[in-house]
């Protein structure tokens, strides 16, 4: 439903507008470079995609000296979920995924699917 002021102009919420502004520069993405030598831009995901992405993170228990191979895979299924818009057929094929992802990559990720720049 639209909203209007009392002049009878439609009414915007200058709020809105001024954070649409702030979050500008999230929305073009974050390049990252994978081991297949193909640039991808990662952007923010949905909050559809965040509630699958979280449930998978979550499910890892790595620590800092200790990766095991349960966690290597919630890794690549974590990918594959930040990937589904960018690389359709990559996020499917998690073989060929785990085949170009590096802890490098995964960080960088993992900063960008959650809306930070991790070049900052």
């Amino acid at each position: 439903m639209i909203q209007y002021d009392t002049e009878g102009f439609p009414y915007i919420d200058t709020r809105s507008v001024i954070l649409t502004e702030k979050n500008k520069d999230l929305y073009k993405g974050v390049d990252i470079l994978f081991a297949d030598g193909k640039t991808r831009t990662i952007k923010p995901l949905t909050i559809r995609q965040l509630r699958k992405f979280m449930k998978v993170v979550s499910e890892m228990r790595t620590t800092e000296d200790q990766l095991s191979d349960e966690d290597i895979d919630k890794m690549v299924q974590a990918s594959a979920i930040a990937l589904q818009k960018v690389d359709p057929e990559l996020s499917e094929d998690l073989d060929a995924l785990e085949d170009i992802l590096d802890l490098r990559s995964f960080n960088l990720i993992m900063g960008a699917a959650m809306g930070s720049d991790p070049n900052s």
